[in-house]
């Protein structure tokens, strides 16, 4: 039996966990066997060695000693006697402040020997704890709970972490002997890795501190190997897929890249290079273009689109927003309108009129590209030839909505964007089924952007500064992180700092958008600023992707610390996108936690989008980054995305060299791969659907 089958076996119908202890795991998540044997520790509580009550001061540490227990007491507080019990160890005495806990008095005799693992502290002139867990000492004999290294679980009310560990302990001696080991022998004598059985029991249950780390690298290798086989697998499918669609004509995709206005980079170039290349071929195209803010991924994008046109097919741009769908709607006119194209926009604001002028244009051919937002994979949208489907921020897209795009028509190409920096770990395990291209520079052209950390109390000298830009014909960004004001964040509201402005700048005209203002209402008032009829727009973080306004030379960032490193930086490239230097200023409260001084540190130190999502990856994890649910993020229990990058490295080395051979698993010695790790994976596992 594989460890997996055990998410089959209920918890509900074991007969050594009560009810009242299911009842307290289902808070958990915890339903099955498997989910149970796999909630692993989050850390270690090393009881193996009995030290001292002096050791803990000047160790600062939690230690297990033994006392014996020379006294009862009490102390008063919120009038109400609470037990201090009086322990020592043979050198030094301390007291056990048992607070809301009158059976200590019973528990712990005096005269009796306990095991004891406490912090101790210096407090009122004497050694003290309140915090400890303690057991009967009995010469010779053996506890559950002293003499071990015992595993720490995050618990929920009212279950307590022995009946937890009585649980996973009773759990692994009914199961632990059924479970057969998922990985090959041959990769675990390869890589002198420790098999199933001892990894499950070790990361619960270590015997010493380097066997609970061979059992977290077991572990780890497993998720990362699963992982890499289901990606491996998955372009092996994508490269054995043959599409209609033949590209021939490149006329007009020169006459675009001529008529750009400027000289592409080289990365730029490269990606284009790459992204035809794979149209050409004859399996349909899975590509990530992945680039920093403004390194100017449209561009190519738009080349694909006009080369798929040039041969008679249509191309789809999927967006997050209606504000951006309007903003690539108009360069998309602009750039290739003059090419003979036309360009159709379809969004949940059209009129029924309009809706259906548009369906009508796409249905017929009469539209080359069609830009759009959730609105383009409704069931009454039919393309009459479309070969090419671009999806921009990938990450803010449900992997079902992707799917129901790309059955629109049969084995197209496909191009997903995304400006988010993801770390390189990440990338390999969200789009290693796709080939990808690194727009890793900006446009020559492009200034860095001089952010500044301002607390609150310079918030007059920074608005001073911007009415000055302002004076110089520039615009400016103020962004907050709320629509309305919050009884539990400390956050401006969007709204209330608009009027605020307006009375500082009162010459001024200031415009507001947010997420519960209708579309229409969105784009009027993005249309004015873009057109340069308002100085400063308010916003909420509406604005964080892709919105380009070259004459916008200031963002300012309130409440900066509500705002993960990676969402800063994406609102941060929102400007710097003219021939001007451009600034961004994080506003946080005048007195700030020692996180997030070291995150405005990083913001203003560095420009560099990557370098900024490694730090954010370590310091919130990759769910926060990427939002967890949309992404089809594969859940990691044990391996970590940065810690782990060369165990990941081996594992995507192993897929492809075990899937080489043996394409579906078939060999007898590869079968509890198939069996015990990919029949068990969901199909929503990767984010590409």
């Amino acid at each position: 039996m594989y460890l997996n089958e055990l998410s089959r076996s209920d918890l509900r119908a074991q007969k050594y966990i009560t009810s009242r202890q299911k009842s307290l795991l289902s808070k958990l998540d915890l339903f099955t066997v498997a989910d149970l044997l796999t909630y692993f520790p989050f850390r270690y509580e090393d009881r193996t060695q009995i030290e001292t009550i002096r050791d803990s001061l000047t160790k600062n540490k939690p230690v297990t000693v033994v006392v014996t227990v020379t006294g009862h007491q009490s102390i008063f507080y919120n009038r109400k006697p609470h037990p201090k019990i009086s322990v020592q160890d043979g050198e030094s005495q301390a007291f056990l402040i048992g607070f809301h806990r009158p059976y200590l008095l019973q528990s712990l005799k005096i005269g009796v020997k306990y095991w004891l693992t406490a912090h101790f502290v210096y407090k009122f002139n004497e050694i003290q704890t309140s915090s400890f867990d303690f057991e009967e000492y009995v010469e010779g004999e053996d506890t559950e709970n002293f003499g071990a290294i015992l595993p720490i679980y995050q618990l929920t009310e009212k279950l307590y972490m022995k009946e937890l560990r009585k649980m996973v302990r009773s759990t692994l001696d009914i199961y632990l002997p059924q479970i057969e080991d998922e990985l090959p022998e041959y990769i675990v004598k390869q890589h002198n890795i420790i098999d199933k059985t001892s990894a499950i029991q070790n990361i619960h249950f270590p015997s010493s501190m380097p066997d609970m780390k061979r059992a977290k690298l077991r572990l780890a290798f497993e998720e990362f190997l699963a992982i890499q086989l289901a990606v491996t697998k998955k372009r092996a499918f994508f490269h054995s897929v043959r599409k209609p669609y033949r590209y021939e004509k490149r006329d007009l995709l020169k006459r675009y890249l001529t008529e750009l206005g400027y000289e592409p980079t080289q990365a730029q170039r490269r990606a284009l290079e790459e992204t035809i290349a794979d149209m050409v071929s004859e399996c349909p195209m899975h590509r990530l273009i992945h680039g920093d803010v403004g390194s100017g991924k449209t561009t190519v994008a738009i080349g694909a689109m006009v080369f798929s046109a040039e041969n008679g097919y249509q191309s789809a741009l999927m967006v997050p927003t209606e504000v951006l769908a309007v903003q690539h709607f108009e360069k998309l006119t602009s750039l290739t309108e003059p090419l003979g194209f036309r360009t159709a926009i379809l969004t949940g604001s059209l009129t029924a009129a309009e809706r259906n002028e548009t369906l009508e244009m796409i249905k017929t051919g009469a539209a080359n590209f069609i830009i759009g937002t959730h609105a383009l994979f409704s069931d009454d949208v039919e393309f009459r030839n479309l070969s090419l489907i671009i999806v921009d921020e990938q990450h803010k897209f449900g992997v079902e909505q992707r799917i129901a795009l790309s059955q629109k028509t049969a084995n197209p190409d496909v191009l997903v964007m995304t400006a988010t920096p993801i770390p390189r770990t990440l990338t390999l395990t969200l789009y290693g089924d796709l080939d990808v291209s690194l727009i890793g520079e900006l446009p020559k052209s492009r200034i860095p952007i001089s952010t500044k950390w301002v607390p609150h109390n310079k918030y007059e000298v920074m608005l001073d500064f911007i009415a000055k830009e302002i004076e110089r014909g520039r615009q400016a960004f103020f962004i907050y992180p709320l629509i309305e004001e919050s009884m539990f964040l400390e956050s401006k509201a969007a709204k209330e700092m608009f009027l605020n402005l307006q009375k500082y700048y009162k010459n001024l005209k200031i415009g507001m958008v947010h997420g519960k203002m209708k579309p229409s209402e969105k784009n009027d008032i993005m249309r004015q600023f873009h057109e340069g009829k308002l100085h400063i727009l308010v916003s909420t973080s509406v604005i964080e992707v892709g919105i380009d306004i070259p004459n916008s030379t200031v963002v300012v960032i309130e409440s900066a610390e509500r705002f993960g490193l990676s969402q800063l930086h994406q609102l941060r490239g929102r400007v710097g996108r003219g021939t001007h230097q451009s600034y961004c200023f994080l506003v946080t409260a005048s007195e700030v936690s020692e996180e997030t001084s070291a995150r405005m540190k990083i913001m203003t130190d560095t420009n560099d989008g990557f370098r900024i999502a490694e730090e954010d990856l370590r310091l919130r994890g990759p769910g926060e980054i990427l939002g967890v649910r949309q992404s089809g993020l594969p859940e990691l229990k044990i391996a970590d995305y940065l810690r782990d990058e060369k165990l990941l490295d081996t594992a995507r080395k192993d897929a492809r060299i075990i899937l080489e051979h043996d394409p579906e698993l078939e060999k007898p010695a590869n079968l509890s791969l198939k069996k015990g790790i990919l029949e068990f994976l969901p199909g929503d596992y990767l984010r590409s659907g």
